[in-house]
């Protein structure tokens, strides 16, 4: 929770990633908030009225889980609705905005990409859902201290390269220091 909402304020697509993650967290527990407890809150040294109001946030997302139909394999509403406002920016940055440095970050990782999504079997919305997936399977491998391939080193290299790009214009978009051209010619 804590992590959460800072990360939520300072990088959405971590807070994706994070988000991800805890999903993954709960259900590995089963959705059982006495074992996400025990195995999970506990180990924060918070304060007791903190450690209550996780313990409400964990339930929280439990009932969202179960309500949405994500108990199995997805993600929540909520969550997917960042990613679909990441992908929008990523969009207008290539086309309305024409940004340089993202659509060069782009150019070195679209190839990558490319590769990612058709590896992906189409499990991948869009391209920055593909980044997404990318960094969490690459997080996830390096959880088990599974050996990673110098190639997949070197695209979630370029997915996090463009993903900063994106999260840096998407956090001045959120403060209103960046808008949308009026008008631009191709």
């Amino acid at each position: 929770m804590l992590i959460a909402q800072e990360k939520q304020k300072t990088n959405i697509a971590e807070y994706i990633l994070y988000m991800w993650q805890i999903e993954d967290i709960i259900r590995s527990h089963d959705f059982d908030l006495t074992q996400i407890t025990d195995n999970v809150i506990s180990k924060f040294n918070a304060p007791t009225e903190v450690q209550y109001d996780m313990k409400l946030w964990y339930q929280n997302l439990i009932e969202q889980m179960m309500k949405e139909g994500v108990s199995d394999k997805g993600h929540l509403r909520a969550t997917m609705k960042y990613l679909e406002e990441l992908n929008n920016l990523h969009n207008s940055l290539l086309t309305t905005m024409q940004d340089v440095k993202y659509q060069e970050a782009y150019l070195a990782a679209k190839d990558s990409l490319n590769n990612f999504m058709i590896k992906s079997g189409g499990e991948a919305s869009n391209e920055i859902h593909g980044c997404l997936i990318g960094l969490y399977g690459f997080l996830l491998l390096k959880l088990k201290r599974t050996e990673i391939s110098s190639a997949t080193k070197e695209a979630m290299a370029l997915f996090s390269s463009l993903l900063a790009i994106l999260v840096d214009r998407y956090n001045k978009l959120q403060r209103g220091e960046l808008a949308f051209p009026k008008e631009k010619s191709n």
